[in-house]
């Protein structure tokens, strides 16, 4: 009876996701592909993460571009093959440690999904690592309800590093009690960012397969209260965060039946810096289990880790590691890896982990997760032929037949409100930093190549691979004012504001060409926004160069992602999105 009760719960949470989201199509496993930048984005050596990186996960997704993501390939595989080299006490063997498959991307305005199976996990058949709904927007911010299984939420994300050894704290178990936080685990959670604080609270269960779906049965799987907050990791590169848990796993006597609970708890807190070349975190973990064992009571649990890692150039990366972490068992060991990223989805990892009483072990790992390429994306083909095709670097040109033709922006545009509309909509994905062009065509100067009612055409009616985003006639006037003004207008009256190096980086010199002379009174700033949420804006401080008609300052944007530059000179405010690498 039980096992008719699980498989019938196991096939409500499908037909869930299923029903919620029934364009499979619209699914996007490769993020980077179904926003058209580049992995390095979001991750350091993958899957390690950037903060902005960090971010896009931690708000279930919901902050990438919809549309964008809906005319992308929907699935992805990920392959890691892990060689250890012989010692004297473990044999060398080389295994397929993960293949898998990823989807995932949007179900409508405010749902999100993500799905990744395994077919092999440790050399053996895989099961379902992670299958979540989450509904996103709720109290006009970025809170969502997440509902099936993902990974145990945590100030830090240890299912995320890139290092081939675990993280002790995260994996330590007592007894007959197997929570650990390195687990991804069946739950509910509200989760959500304001300002610069985090916030996670959720009611885990276990983490088997799709038939444990959901099961709080209290004689089979643990049952766990966790919270979690943090403060940083924004604006400001470092982060604390504190987390806590309260729960319940059952016991079971040497016949395998039902004979109690034990009580656990677990704390936390974690401190963590990070820049585009530094990576420091280091967190303490403490537990108690009240009878984790028929024959064990009152046993605490405590660990500790301090990782530093460093970019050092040419796609290269180091990092170093000590954990430690005891309860009925005591573990402790030294980690140091080395990573090559060969191409930004396919990476060579090095690593010498040592302990005591134990001889150093040598591994070496292949990571490789795709499809992607830079400069190209892989997309849908829609009815009549289904099936996916390779859109290269500018195979996608401006109107055919279109006469060069300088000509004004069109009347009653606001391009201010077409800044927006173009940031919200990631159109920097697809026409490159500063509109130069990349997968799509150069917008640069558009102005002077098409007039303002063959740009608006384009938009209104696009050619593929460029999707259609549905604006409005009033929208689309004012995306092409935006777009007219980009080098100044037709009759060079606009600033044209520049960066080096271009695009932008995380330190960057933003450079503001006025047509004449420089207005006495120029102000600039820089935000960042996070779905609903706006961070704290950035003051340029611009300053007088030796041309007379350029302003000049270094900005300091605290990490990757799409910023907006707002200019007020003269009564006059220019809004310019731009992308910033890490």
């Amino acid at each position: 009876m039980r096992s008719l009760v699980g498989l019938a719960r196991a096939f409500v949470a499908l037909v869930t996701l299923l029903v919620v989201s029934p364009a499979i199509a619209r699914a996007v496993p490769v993020f980077a592909n179904g926003q058209g930048v580049t992995c390095e984005t979001c991750h350091t050596t993958f899957p390690g993460m950037t903060r902005y990186g960090m971010m896009v996960m931690m708000s279930n997704f919901q902050i990438l571009n919809e549309h964008l993501q809906n005319k992308a390939l929907p699935i992805a595989l990920r392959l890691y093959i892990t060689s250890q080299l012989a010692n004297a006490q473990n044999h060398g063997q080389t295994t397929v440690s993960d293949l898998s498959f990823l989807g995932g991307g949007f179900a409508g305005k405010n749902f999100t999904w993500y799905a990744e199976q395994h077919v092999i996990d440790s050399s053996t058949i895989g099961e379902t690592e992670q299958m979540w709904l989450s509904w996103n927007g709720l109290l006009h911010g970025t809170n969502s309800i997440q509902v099936g299984k993902f990974h145990t939420p945590f100030p830090f994300m240890p299912a995320h590093a890139w290092t081939i050894g675990s993280y002790l704290l995260a994996t330590q178990t007592t007894g007959q009690n197997d929570f650990n936080p390195n687990d991804a685990r069946w739950g509910y959670a509200f989760n959500g960012m304001s300002n610069e604080f985090m916030y996670n609270f959720s009611y885990l269960t276990g983490s088997g397969p799709l038939g444990d779906a959901l099961d709080y049965n209290t004689s089979d799987h643990p049952r766990t209260l966790d919270a979690n907050i943090s403060y940083g990791g924004m604006s400001e590169p470092w982060s604390v965060g504190l987390v806590g848990m309260r729960g319940f796993a059952p016991l079971h006597d040497a016949a395998n039946r039902y004979a109690g609970s034990d009580a656990f708890t677990r704390e936390g807190i974690y401190f963590g810096y990070q820049t585009s070349r530094w990576h420091l975190q280091t967190m303490y973990y403490h537990g108690y289990d009240a009878h984790p064992d028929l024959a064990e009571y009152n046993v605490p649990l405590n660990g500790a880790m301090l990782e530093i890692g460093r970019d050092i150039g040419w796609k290269n990366h180091l990092l170093v590691r000590y954990d430690v972490a005891t309860s009925d068992t005591l573990q402790r060991q030294y980690i140091f890896d080395y990573a090559h990223n060969l191409l930004p989805n396919l990476a060579i990892i090095g690593e010498a982990l040592a302990g005591p009483q134990q001889r150093p072990q040598f591994s070496l790992q292949l990571a490789f997760a795709g499809p992607f390429q830079s400069g190209k994306r892989y997309l849908l083909k829609r009815q009549p032929t289904v099936g996916a095709y390779v859109v290269p670097v500018d195979a996608s040109a401006a109107t055919a037949g279109a006469a060069p033709a300088p000509a004004p922006a069109m009347p009653g545009g606001d391009a201010n409100i077409g800044a927006a509309l173009v940031a919200k909509n990631g159109c920097q994905g697809c026409h490159g930093a500063a509109f130069q062009g990349n997968i799509g065509p150069k917008l640069f100067g558009i102005e002077h190549r098409l007039a303002p009612d063959r740009i608006a055409l384009a938009i209104e009616q696009p050619r593929a691979p460029m999707p259609n985003f549905g604006f409005t006639k009033e929208q689309i006037s004012d995306i092409v004012a935006y777009l007219s003004n980009l080098d100044g207008g037709a009759a060079n009256t606009r600033p044209v504001v520049s960066f080096d190096p271009s695009p932008p980086t995380t330190k960057s010199i933003m450079t503001v060409r006025f047509p004449g002379t420089v207005p006495h009174d120029v102000h600039a700033t820089a935000t960042m926004e996070m779905g609903a949420m706006e961070m704290q804006p950035v003051t340029i401080p611009l300053a007088p160069t030796s041309d007379p008609h350029v302003l000049s300052a270094p900005v300091r944007f605290s990490m990757g992602g799409p910023w907006t530059i707002h200019l007020e000179y003269d009564g006059t405010t220019i809004d310019v999105p731009v992308a910033v690498g890490d």
